[in-house]
């Protein structure tokens, strides 16, 4: 029986996730990634499935902004939106400011390592304000997140564990877990 959805705007956001979430989490907890085909169709999805399934949701999805008052109002609206769906089940707005790319971006040194080359502080800038362009221009178009993942050791991983959104999510996940279903 599926505990939680984690649902996300494309496919490439699942594979961040997958890579970032401990591996003991993913085998004690019987969760399902979706993808909610953009960002609207995220959000609707999110809905429906606490009105029909009485699952809890975590619904993952880019602000495409970095201002502060807009993030908030786009937490508000959300958190409404999935409130007036949810009857009591337990769901989670988690907003990637500006991109869920940032938490592959924390550390400047590292990213350089893995593209094998150094950036700017210019190119660094673009990195932090529009992470999805930014990998997709060092990294290629149709890159895929498992390669870049391929050049990251465990420690790396352990610290890019510890971006927010991916402990916030680990959190409402273990909470899930350790709720009993009626």
């Amino acid at each position: 029986m599926t505990l939680a959805y984690i649902i996300t705007e494309e496919n490439k956001d699942i594979e961040i996730l997958k890579q970032l979430l401990p591996q003991s989490l993913i085998q004690d907890i019987n969760f399902k990634f979706v993808d909610g085909s953009g960002q609207y169709g995220a959000r609707s999805l999110a809905s429906t499935l606490l009105v029909t399934r009485s699952i809890p949701v975590a619904l993952i999805t880019d602000a495409d902004t970095e201002d502060n008052s807009l993030v908030s109002e786009q937490l508000d609206s959300l958190n409404y939106l999935l409130r007036q769906a949810s009857s009591g089940i337990p769901y989670k707005v988690f907003l990637a400011v500006p991109e869920i790319e940032i938490i592959l971006l924390q550390d400047r040194s590292l990213i350089e390592k893995i593209a094998e080359r150094s950036f700017t502080d210019l190119e660094w800038q673009l990195a932090q304000s529009k992470p999805k362009d930014f990998l997709t221009a060092v990294f290629g178009k149709d890159t895929r997140f498992n390669k870049i993942f391929n050049k990251i050791n465990n420690d790396e991983i352990q610290a890019l564990q510890q971006h927010p959104l991916i402990q916030n999510l680990i959190s409402f996940l273990s909470s899930v877990a350790a709720t009993p279903t009626v």
